[in-house]
């Protein structure tokens, strides 16, 4: 699995996760309410890190193909 598909797959489980936790309207203790919102925020953040990774990468690869 390259970066491009691991970073749409992180942000996809992020995203999912972060909605669950804004629109789901169940009685949820706070702290697991905390806990399904900031590893949502993590998940999401890693989702777009590692899609900056590979962005720059490849304008890395086209800066020496035209080069």
């Amino acid at each position: 699995m390259s970066l491009y598909k691991r970073g749409y797959f992180f942000l996809l489980i992020g995203i999912l996760l972060l909605a669950l936790s804004v629109f789901v309207t169940v009685n949820l203790n706070i702290w697991v309410w905390g806990a399904i919102f900031i590893s949502s925020i993590l998940l999401c953040t890693i989702g777009i890190i590692l899609l900056i990774v590979h962005l720059y990468k490849e304008i890395k690869k086209d800066k020496q193909k035209n080069s």
